[in-house]
């Protein structure tokens, strides 16, 4: 399946059967993380699988949650790192490829906020020197005979709304996207999850590069936004035939140039 049709269909699940997902399709789910290279020049997190998640969903409560509640689940993913520059984009990229696999494979996920780091490490047996980064509830997505689905994919911002032709401000329409080959590819970015559905990213358009920027805000979340933005531009991009990839190291970017406000920060470039 084009990895375009899965993000226009994948939506998160918060219910779901105490059934085990097989060890063949959890296996597949973990290497398309491991062989990811992420936005770290292939300098991979490590994945950890939490197989008994039904047994620890007690001891996580309150560690790590949906609006402070744990969600039910057989099984969790795990994203630890060691810090460096992006090491939170990064992981959110790494984290929601993996999802959009097991999506592809017939298996449902949910983002999970983690409210208690050291806690967590604890739990799980994590190294004090690791940053536990990515957290996903995983499983069979309950539908029982009496169960109305309401985990529906989120409504999003028009794609209007959160790109700026050359200057913040400048706002772009669906036909000027079009001319520049890039409708297809914002289409489907618009559909990128985020922490509360805040979309806390925009978009600035130049000739030959498209740079993003989110919102300066001393939370986990907004970094893990921009990583998984930033790989559902990336991938759309390349189904449309633009090979490029994000550059995380933007130094040399001025925001005053193109007129992004001080409460906003430029996160990576890609070149088209």
């Amino acid at each position: 399946m084009k990895l375009s049709k899965i993000i226009e269909e994948i939506h998160t699940v918060r219910d779901f059967k105490k059934e085990t997902v097989e060890r063949k399709i959890i296996e597949d789910i973990i290497e398309t993380g491991k062989n990811t290279q992420g936005l770290a020049g292939g300098r991979n997190s490590s994945i950890l699988f939490v197989d008994n998640g039904s047994e620890l969903t007690d001891k996580l409560s309150g560690k790590a949650g949906y609006y402070g509640r744990i969600i039910e689940a057989p099984h969790y993913l795990v994203i630890t790192t060691k810090e460096f520059p992006g090491f939170m984009e990064n992981s959110g990229y790494i984290m929601e490829i993996m999802r959009l696999k097991a999506w592809e494979m017939g298996v449902a996920s949910c983002w999970l906020s983690i409210e208690d780091e050291e806690a967590l490490k604890q739990i799980l047996n994590i190294e004090n020197d690791s940053r536990v980064t990515a957290f996903a509830a995983i499983g069979y997505q309950y539908k029982g005979i009496f169960k109305t689905d309401i985990s529906q994919k989120s409504s999003r911002h028009g794609i209007e709304e959160i790109i700026y032709m050359e200057k913040w401000g400048n706002t772009s329409t669906f036909e000027l996207l079009e001319t520049r080959g890039l409708a297809n590819i914002f289409h489907h970015t618009k559909f990128a999850p985020s922490w509360g559905n805040k979309q806390p990213w925009r978009f600035v358009i130049n000739e030959n590069t498209v740079l993003l920027a989110v919102k300066k805000e001393d939370k986990m979340n907004v970094r893990l936004d921009a990583g998984i933005v930033m790989l559902y531009f990336e991938k759309a991009a390349h189904e449309e035939g633009i090979k490029g990839s994000w550059d995380i190291h933007t130094d040399k970017v001025s925001g005053d140039t193109h007129g992004i406000p001080e409460n906003y920060e430029v996160i990576g470039c890609f070149n088209i």
